[in-house]
């Protein structure tokens, strides 16, 4: 079951990992706050539509690694918004095997 109700939260810092697990929620937000950040995603159930919130913990922080089964448009991962406190919300389309994500950026 997955839940439409409730963002789930979490905070990565510095080389660490975060495992999203789309089982958990649809609505997941992450606050960065450090380099060489790495986002792995946890597969949901079936085909969905997800919605993740980046959140600039003390700016500068950057996401290094994201999940392999992502498929950007153009082929590359977004540079995401660097200021403090600024916010990116990355939308995914999940076929069941890859995600396709499409980014949102800067929300200030």
């Amino acid at each position: 079951t997955i839940y439409f109700a409730a963002e789930t939260a979490a905070t990565v810092g510095h080389l660490g990992t975060e495992t999203i697990n789309w089982n958990t929620s649809q609505k997941q937000k992450v606050t960065i706050t450090g380099t060489g950040i790495t986002v792995q995603f946890t597969n949901p159930a079936g085909a969905c539509n997800l919605l993740l919130k980046v959140v600039q913990g003390d700016g500068s922080d950057v996401i290094g690694t994201w999940d392999s089964d992502i498929k950007w448009v153009g082929g590359s991962a977004p540079t995401l918004s660097t200021g403090n406190g600024e916010i990116d919300i990355l939308s995914f389309y999940f076929d069941g095997t890859n995600y396709f994500g499409v980014a949102s950026l800067n929300f200030s």
